[in-house]
């Protein structure tokens, strides 16, 4: 196999993983604890995250058609 065909596997820090993922730290910590989010791995005393696996979390999130459908704005029919 050549590096090609296996690219190296690219560590987030925590900074990186909320840009790209748009959540805070808080939210992370907390949806790791339930397991809704990517694990962080722990490199010495540091935390990081596979750019692979947020990706994946993030594709996974994305709303589908049905989904969008349900989340698009609806004004109130009340108002007259």
């Amino acid at each position: 196999m050549c590096a090609a065909e296996n690219p190296p596997e690219v560590l987030l820090k925590l900074e990186q993983v909320e840009a790209q993922s748009g959540m805070k730290k808080s939210y992370i910590y907390r949806e790791m604890g339930r397991g809704t989010f990517p694990k962080a791995h722990k490199i010495g005393g540091s935390s990081r995250w596979l750019q692979s696996e947020i990706q994946h979390w993030i594709t996974v999130q994305a709303p589908g058609p049905e989904r969008a459908r349900r989340m698009t704005y609806k004004p109130s029919l009340a108002r007259s």
